[in-house]
């Protein structure tokens, strides 16, 4: 049985970002049919086409206009789905100063092919999805879909390919078959808003009044985050950036 990623990241909108986060869920693709049913339904009665989760937060697009109470409701029921249907999620964290005074803070040489921030992300939530799914191999292979769109999007293929190829004979049917998708596709809307939550917990800019590790994108009525699945949230830190560098640097 395949299972299927749909990840995607926050933060990549310029250097003024403090970080920049990959995120996503993996579920099977029966389990996504029933959440893409769940959400439909959901999107229909909020009169919702696209849902975008800063959007939602800052009351612009489909919910420009509406009440905090409206909002809320709507956060609540849209958030229950992903504990409701899917397996596991997963987001990668990179801080932006560490990634420049760490990552790069070195000329490589010509032939080094460095990541950028948003692909050291990529990479991060590809081996742990791996760890992941590594002894579970009637769920093999996992395929994924990274949102269209976002900067230096081509390190998204470039980096599912050396992963890929690294894998050794064991668990090279692991990784299965790597596509874009765009915000229109429903499973992409609960990675946006993960991408989101992260990114705003991890800069600073919201915290949950009383789970430190709680991710949130604005109100919910009644009070609600995911919880239910697996969520694992990993910190690329400086110690790995530097091992990463080394790594290109070495003859």
């Amino acid at each position: 049985m395949a299972l299927m990623g749909y990840f995607d990241e926050s933060g990549t909108h310029g250097k003024e970002s403090p970080v920049v986060i990959v995120a996503g869920f993996i579920a099977s693709p029966e389990q996504w049919a029933l959440f893409e049913h769940d959400l439909s339904s959901l999107l229909e009665e909020y009169a919702v086409k696209t849902f975008h989760a800063k959007d939602l937060r800052t009351r612009k697009g489909d919910f420009k206009g509406w009440p905090t109470i409206k909002r809320a409701r709507f956060n609540s029921r849209f958030l229950r789905l992903a504990d409701d249907h899917l397996s596991y999620g997963l987001s990668a964290v990179l801080r932006s100063e560490e990634y420049r005074s760490i990552y790069r803070a070195t000329d490589f040489p010509p032939k080094a092919r460095p990541d950028t921030q948003y692909g050291l992300c990529v990479r991060t939530a590809l081996l742990k999805s791996l760890v992941l799914l590594k002894d579970r191999k009637d769920d093999w292979p996992l395929n994924v879909i990274f949102e269209n769109g976002a900067r230096n999007a081509g390190d998204a293929i470039r980096v599912f390919g050396e992963v890929k190829d690294s894998l050794n004979a064991d668990y090279a049917p692991l990784l299965g078959k790597f596509n874009f998708g765009s915000k229109t596709d429903l499973p992409i809307a609960i990675a946006d808003s993960l991408a989101y939550a992260i990114f705003r917990l991890s800069a600073g800019y919201s915290a949950h009044p009383s789970e430190p590790n709680a991710a949130v994108v604005g109100p919910a009525d009644p009070p609600y985050y995911v919880s239910k699945i697996p969520l694992s949230r990993t910190l690329i830190d400086g110690d790995t950036l530097a091992s990463l560098r080394d790594d290109l640097l070495a003859p």
